[in-house]
């Protein structure tokens, strides 16, 4: 029987014999095999032999900063009196998944030596060059004297970060004003034709900031199209100014009449508000602005979300595409890699075999946040601004009897209803049954949240209120009457902004009712600090927008935030799968410690010293 090792081994040998390059670690590893005739590789070393064989060290010549816990290990390793804070890459020997293998100094009087560097504990990329980019931010303190601010460091920041990229993602926390400092960055980038990509909702937020620093806005509305400086469009008629490919979707049909519109007008720079929207690449969405960015190659694509990761790593590929990270380049490899891939083979009604990819895992996390994090700027409110506390309570609630019973006889009132409606079909009850039971328990919430919102007006607060279902929010605005205001995806552009408006500005409106999906993202309404979810949204990252529209600059209270959750229900079981969905995105955008990384990333790493 064949062995692999010792047949992967000779290979390697037989390679490292010719070897005649520049690599001081081959040269190590070939002058050790010639002087003891030892045959016996590592798998690491037969690894690194392979893969780098015909690869020259790369000249770098950069200093670049490391984690306090790389310091403190390399000052042990090396025996040395200080406790290194930066290194300087001389040349790259190898770029390995996991680690830097580099020749470099750790102080000016050092030798260069080889070292290895886990890529997780580097705060810089050795391979980005930093654009010195010399910004006057003077000329925008009148405008921020408006609102009653200043620029703040991590604005200007901010701001320095996407000058220095085309293609990134910034990703602040919700209330840090991405909007504010895409927009300076985009007068700084010498941008002619600005594109703006956003929710519906929040198209006149845009345009209000927008003229504070520029009047050369224009809001595309329906078909009609109109372009200025700064050309603002939402997300839903996209298709109406940008046709998918040819416009020929069936072999037999004529071409239909394509709209170009989008890409005629030449945008130098798109910047895509909430642009978690575009996580599914197959969406008509997705595929638009894919086209538009990838395939007509506008040259800036700034992505502004506070919530890169949805729910899982597939969720972030599409936004890497849009802005041409070579981790893309790959579907396959991708998937494999960080979503736990795998092609299965599936059976169809009509009995014919098709064969599917399953991406709903995840996988490599710890790496996928290290490849990404040139391209992410992220940055928490506690991180860089003295906030006022935000404080999550889980209010539990127990059904009575009567509910009880109500609730699990659910699905078969479903069905009779059916019935008696004459409905034919099949039903595919996991995904009914899960919605009627949220609904249920999110109409058994009501009495409950107005009797909070009640108590805390009558301490002086002002109320917003979450809810996901239409009848949930009219019962809701019934009760408040003439104290609220409410905002739904039905409505106006305008009667959106007023409802915010009215809630920032008229102290006889006390309550703001929202809808999850529509009132999540893009306002601003820190006249509120107590916030009652009725109900939920499944994903992680729209609860998350959805606390942060009162925690947020300009906010000078401290926030309550309150959750209803009935014991023994659906809501208890949201709420134990939103946790584990965190910890999925909290690995990808890279919310682990220094001592936790390390003690993944080091198995992997190779010191050449005690090999």
């Amino acid at each position: 029987m064949i062995d692999i090792n010792k047949l992967k081994s000779r290979q390697a040998l037989n390679l490292i014999v010719d070897y005649e390059g520049k690599n001081p670690y081959l040269k190590k590893i070939k002058r050790d095999y010639i002087k003891t005739k030892r045959n016996v590789l590592t798998e690491t070393q037969i690894r690194y032999i392979v893969e780098y064989f015909d690869k020259e060290p790369e000249l770098i010549n950069k200093v670049v900063r490391i984690s306090p816990l790389l310091g403190e290990d390399l000052q042990k390793q090396h025996d040395l009196n200080f406790i290194p804070e930066k290194i300087l890459i001389e040349f790259m020997l190898a770029d390995t998944e996991k680690s830097f293998h580099i020749v470099g100094k750790l102080s000016t009087k050092q030798e260069s030596k080889m070292y290895w560097l886990p890529k997780s504990l580097v705060f810089d990329d050795p391979y980005f060059n930093i654009i010195d980019v010399d910004v006057d931010f003077t000329k925008y303190d009148e405008i921020f004297a408006k609102k009653g601010w200043n620029i703040l460091p991590h604005q200007k920041e901010g701001v320095k970060f996407l000058l220095t990229r085309n293609g990134c993602i910034l990703a602040d926390d919700m209330g840090l004003g991405k909007t504010a400092i895409s927009i300076m960055a985009a007068l700084e980038s010498g941008a002619e034709r600005i594109l703006i990509v956003c929710p519906s909702s929040v198209k006149t937020n845009w345009e209000r900031e927008i003229n504070m620093f520029d009047d050369q806005t224009y809001i595309v509305e329906g078909r009609k199209w109109g372009r200025s400086k700064f050309t603002i469009i939402n997300y839903d008629i996209l298709k109406n100014f940008h046709t998918v490919g040819n416009g020929k979707t069936d072999p037999d049909e004529p071409v239909i009449e394509l709209s170009r519109e989008m890409v005629n007008s030449r945008f130098d720079l798109v910047i895509i508000d909430e642009a978690h929207n575009l996580k599914n690449k197959n969406s008509n969405r997705g595929e638009i602005m894919s086209e538009l960015c990838v395939k007509y190659g506008i040259e800036k694509v700034w992505l502004l979300t506070g919530t890169p990761v949805a729910n899982r790593p597939m969720d972030f590929y599409n936004l890497l595409k849009l802005i041409k990270s070579p981790l893309t380049d790959n579907w396959k490899y991708y998937v494999k890699r960080y979503c736990e891939g795998r092609e299965i083979t599936k059976t169809l009604k009509n009995g014919r075999k098709k064969k599917i990819w399953l991406t709903n895992g995840a996988s490599n996390l710890d790496e996928l946040s290290i490849k990404t994090r040139n391209l992410i700027l992220r940055r928490l409110k506690t991180e860089v601004l003295d906030m006022p506390e935000k404080t999550v309570t889980n209010v539990y609630h127990k059904l009575s009897d009567r509910s009880l019973k109500e609730y699990h006889n659910l699905w078969e009132e479903y069905l009779l209803e059916r019935k008696k409606a004459k409905k034919r079909g099949s039903v595919e009850r996991e995904m009914v049954e899960l919605g009627l039971l949220r609904k249920f328990i999110a109409m058994e919430a009501i009495p409950q949240t107005i009797e909070m919102a009640r108590n805390a007006i009558e301490q002086g607060d002002k109320v917003v209120i979450f809810a996901s279902f239409t009848d949930e929010l009219k019962e809701l605005e019934e009760e408040f009457g003439n104290e609220c205001v409410v905002h739904y995806g039905g409505m106006s552009i305008t009667d959106k902004q007023y409802s915010v408006d009215a809630f920032q500005n008229n102290p006889k409106i006390k309550v703001f009712i929202g809808n999850m999906i529509s009132a999540s993202v893009g306002i601003t309404l820190t006249s509120g600090n107590t916030t009652i979810f009725n109900s939920f949204s499944w994903v992680p990252g729209i609860n998350d927008q959805a606390e942060d529209r009162t925690w947020r600059l300009g906010q000078k209270n401290n926030c309550k935030i309150f959750y209803q959750l009935f014991l023994d229900t659906v809501s208890v079981k949201m709420l134990n799968t939103l946790n584990n969905k965190k910890d999925i995105i909290n690995a990808i955008i890279g919310d682990k410690n220094d001592k936790e990384v390390l003690e993944l990333v080091m198995d992997l790493v190779l010191d050449e010293e005690n090999d």
